[in-house]
């Protein structure tokens, strides 16, 4: 028996619940952050071509490649976590989106941010929180859940 099958039954729900609340405001925070830098990618001046350049500055690889990928990860992808939708897929591309900045942008920088605004803090707190949304999935309060449920219910029984 598990810890929550020895508890009651009434706490086992609580505890339940305010996890699955727990994803759905990390989810969201997520979704909003990933959502603002992918439309700032976009709506730029230059649009997505812009960060192509930057991203050759920065010896990023495949910049080509690489800046479309994370401006649309970031903003279409975060519209869909948002959501609860596709979670663990959208969530291991923020992955790779945020390991390529820890990487390429921020390697050597602090934790904390520096008087010039550099600092690897902020990539490696939204590295972490996609590390734990791929892991966990986007929780019962979301369209992943009642997909699942739906799938569960139409499955043929063998």
């Amino acid at each position: 028996m598990t810890q929550r099958q020895l508890e009651h039954p009434s706490r086992t729900v609580l505890l339940d619940n305010a996890s699955d609340a727990g994803l759905l405001v990390l989810r969201l925070a997520v979704a909003a952050v990933f959502i603002a830098h992918g439309w700032g990618d976009v709506s730029q001046d230059g649009g997505v071509g812009a960060n192509v350049v930057n991203y050759r500055d920065a010896g990023i690889p495949l910049p080509e490649i690489s800046a479309p990928f994370t401006a649309y990860v970031q903003l279409l992808g975060g519209a869909v976590v948002a959501f609860g939708a596709l979670t663990r897929v959208i969530s291991a591309g923020f992955v790779v989106v945020m390991a390529g900045a820890l990487i390429f942008v921020h390697r050597g920088e602090s934790l904390v941010m520096g008087q010039e605004g550099s600092g690897s803090g902020f990539a490696f707190s939204m590295c972490a929180a996609s590390i734990t949304l791929l892991l966990t999935g986007a929780g019962r309060f979301s369209l992943d859940r009642l997909y699942a449920q739906r799938r569960t219910r139409t499955a043929p029984v063998t």
